[in-house]
């Protein structure tokens, strides 16, 4: 009797004979003949058979099969879809790895330092691949860490990859932590290890990605690559089980983590957060380049000049041609145009932004681990992931890998629920894109105000036509047009989504399953006989920030704003603002919340910057850091004002001396802007107004405040006190300090002046000095604070695509 036996040639002939021998009991397999080798049934070497003449039983190796170069490349594309599929070229980025150590973060590090040299022009989202930054956490919670940190960083050296170790920095653990160790309360802390627990775990988190997305930004790192695998999908998906996700969450719950999604727990930082595209632009290389080159722009400029034919220009040039008629003709009809509020220059919207990619999602942990030690990369195991007392993920792991789940709870079955509920959930999607382009739902839209119109279709449920059978006779249709309309309720949810994603201040909209009360309001003609629609005259309503108004005089069409701030919350926030003294946080703590009352602050120029000048000599400060405000708006400033600014939102309270102000034009002798002479600020005021923001719309756009007068400023006159101007020069350096001292003590002395004369003791009198969105300051402003503002990333393809179909 002979055998024939195939293995994979990374497997030593004894290895093959032991897993043939060890395989010779599995049973019930159907029987082949032959030699055969079936690959990637659950990261397994392969299928082998034994050919002894008769029909034997396959054996099945138990031995993972690494991961090859091949299959990683082709998991690494399908990742990393193209994010600017319109653009015409993308410069290469370095792309970042976050590893822990672990033998998933290795395995990925070690694929990732072969991959370039055997596939050149590797992408990663179309742009080509210039190296990687290794990205190694030390949490600093553990014995050790800091060894096994720098163990990691030589392992990635030795790869050929550029490291960079990030000590994570705890506000108040570490004094937490002795005085825990010196109290020696041992039962309290078992008592309440459960909840302390999980709030590190939750803290950590937060902190380790805020970490990685604000090393990142520096570096113009726009792709990090994660290490989730096969294993990590499951547990996650069983987690959410557990959590009731398929009961109020619906599919989406189930789809498990994304291939390709923006980086977590980084709401609010620049550069990281869906924003940092028009400072790429500015840069020498952009990551994307949108402009022709300057060989395509001479190359189009030659083909002009090739077609003119100067002949036929001459004539004409005679005949008088080049006159009147050779405009635009938008430029004709704007001659015409009748009278009204100047357009309002849309502002840029932002885009970019960080995106995480996990390409060992379709692997399993041993194919790492099998990866790992087929070509002798070290990796380092953390006790505390198998303690399954710690979290409740180590506990769902131990309780995988030690019993015997129902056959719809382990892995294969639950991955299967994921694909299809992936798979519904991006039909669902395609078809709102869908539905919001055929229609032409959004009308207009303003990113200077926030606002946006959109006008909704009667989405009407119906069977499929079937000519033998009548509507009136056929239980078929009956049962086929409410499975229609719950359908239809679903993608009528997403593209409700959609639009709340243009004007609310929330990073994270309302679910699905939680809009249905709001599609019985704008799609009535939906609603089960058991729901409440809408009847008569539509009303207003709010959701996640976001006010709907319905528009009278254009059936099924709304007027979405940002809901208006609480007033009851106003004084709050003045009073803040006497005692923040500049925009500050540590990366653990998160951005106000959207339902707060948005505000910053900017600090005012050092007084070591002007001392020894006067007004007219003090420089600009540095471009304060990009500030999120009320989760729409990116706005940043520089000032050489001695006082500090803060944004708040327009108060009816201060609009009056605000007016006045416009009103002035140029108050006193101070030289007027460009900006300042083209005709009356206050009347461009009240028209943009009233065209742009009516109501209380007005109220929630961001407006430049001062706490102190700056009057002398606009007006042109000196700050200092003429007996404290530098007189000489040369002064000894016991001069200088004293006259420091006593400027020092004149301002603080200013500030206690101003303080008396506040309304009450914690609001100070605030001065509206600019909305920044509509461009509107007092004269003179802009010699003294200089801002820019852009608009939240939006999808601005959808609602360009809605645009041009209305």
């Amino acid at each position: 009797m002979s055998a024939v036996l195939s293995v994979p040639a990374s497997v030593s002939s004894c290895a093959a004979i032991a897993s043939v021998a060890a395989g010779a009991a599995v049973s019930g397999l159907s029987s082949l003949s032959g030699v055969s080798i079936l690959s990637g049934l659950s990261g397994l070497s392969g299928l082998a058979t034994i050919s002894t003449g008769s029909s034997a039983p396959p054996v099945l190796h138990r031995t993972a099969q690494p991961i090859s170069l091949s299959e990683f490349a082709d998991a690494l594309r399908a990742a990393s879809p193209p994010r600017f599929p319109n653009a015409r070229s993308i410069h290469g980025r370095r792309v970042g790895l976050a590893i822990s150590g672990g033998v998933d973060s290795m395995a990925l590090a070690y694929l990732c330092s072969t991959l370039r040299p055997q596939h050149h022009g590797i992408c990663v989202a179309n742009a080509p691949i210039h190296g990687f930054n290794a990205m190694i956490i030390d949490h600093g919670l553990r014995d050790g860490s800091a060894a096994e940190a720098a163990a990691v960083a030589k392992e990635m050296n030795k790869m050929g990859h550029r490291q960079q170790v990030i000590k994570m920095r705890w506000p108040g653990v570490e004094a937490a932590a002795e005085t825990a160790e010196k109290a020696e309360k041992a039962e309290k802390a078992e008592k309440t290890a459960g909840f302390q627990t999980t709030a590190l775990e939750t803290n950590a988190r937060r902190l380790r990605y805020r970490c990685l997305a604000h090393n990142l930004a520096q570096l113009r790192i726009v792709s990090l690559l994660l290490a989730h695998h096969e294993d990590d999908q499951y547990e996650t998906i069983l987690m959410r089980l557990l959590s009731g996700y398929g009961l109020h969450g619906g599919i989406r719950g189930l789809r498990g983590m994304h291939a390709a999604n923006d980086l977590p727990e980084c709401y609010g930082m620049y550069g990281a957060h869906r924003s940092g595209f028009w400072d790429d632009q500015k840069e020498s290389n952009p990551y994307v380049q949108l402009s022709p080159s300057r060989r395509e722009r001479r190359r189009m400029k030659a083909d002009l000049k090739s077609e003119i034919d100067y002949a036929v220009l001459a004539d004409e040039l005679r005949a008088g041609g080049g006159g009147e008629w050779d405009r635009h003709p938008s430029a004709r009809l704007w001659d015409h145009a009748p009278e009204g509020p100047a357009p309002l220059s849309p502002m840029h919207t932002e885009d970019l932004g960080i995106v995480a990619y996990r390409p060992l999602l379709p692997f399993a942990k041993e194919r790492l681990v099998a990866t790992c030690m087929a070509n002798g990369v070290k990796w380092f195991e953390d006790h505390t992931n198998a303690d399954p007392t710690l979290t409740m993920r180590n506990a769902l792991r131990h309780l995988v890998r030690n019993h015997e789940l129902p056959q719809a709870l382990q892995k294969p079955a639950i991955l299967q629920l994921a694909a299809r509920s992936d798979a519904i959930a991006r039909q669902h999607e395609a078809q709102a894109r869908r539905l919001v382009v055929k229609y032409g739902m959004i009308r207009a839209f303003s990113p200077n105000i926030g606002t946006l119109v959109m006008r909704l279709p009667q989405l009407k449920a119906h069977a499929r036509a079937r000519p033998w059978q009548t509507p009136a006779t056929s239980s078929y249709d009956a049962k086929m047009t409410e499975k229609r309309r719950i359908h239809l309720r679903t993608v009528a949810a997403l593209t409700i989504r959609k639009m709340l994603s243009y004007v609310s201040p929330e990073d994270n909209v309302t679910a699905v399953s939680q809009l249905q009360t709001i599609v019985d309001t704008l799609f009535p003609e939906l609603a089960g006989p058991g729901d409440a629609a809408a009847q008569g005259q539509a009303k207003g309503f709010s959701l996640c920030g976001v006010h709907f108004t319905p528009l009278l005089k254009t059936p099924r069409a709304w007027y979405l704003t940002r809901a208006p701030h609480l007033t009851s919350t106003l004084n709050a926030v003045l009073a803040a603002s006497a005692s923040i003294p500049s925009h500050t946080g540590s990366l653990l703590s998160m951005p106000q919340h959207p339902k707060s009352l948005p505000f910053a602050t900017f600090p005012a120029i050092a007084l070591a910057l002007r001392w020894d000048k006067d007004e007219t000599g003090w420089p600009w400060s540095n471009w304060g850091r990009w500030v999120l405000y009320d989760g729409r708006f990116w706005i940043r400033l520089r000032t050489r004002l001695p006082v500090v600014i803060s944004l708040q939102p327009f108060n009816l309270e201060y609009s009056k001396p605000f007016r006045e102000a416009l009103a002035r034009e140029h108050p006193g002798p101070a030289k007027p802007d460009k900006s300042d002479a083209e005709g009356s600020q206050l009347t461009r005021f009240q028209n943009m107004l009233k065209a742009h923001a009516p109501g209380k719309v007005r109220y929630t756009l961001p407006g430049i405040y001062v706490a102190a007068d700056i009057g002398w400023a606009l007006r042109g006159e000196p700050y200092w006190p003429p007996e404290l101007l530098v007189t000489n020069k040369a002064a000894p350096r016991e001069e200088e300090s004293l006259r420091r001292h006593l400027l020092f003590n004149w301002e603080r002395e200013q500030r206690d002046m101003e303080r008396e004369q506040w309304p009450a003791p914690n609001r100070p009198t605030q001065h509206l000095l600019a909305l920044p969105t509509i461009d509107v300051h007092v004269p003179g402003l802009r010699k003294w604070v200089q801002w820019e503002v852009r608009y939240k990333k939006v999808d601005t393809g959808l609602m360009d695509a809605s645009l041009r179909q209305s």
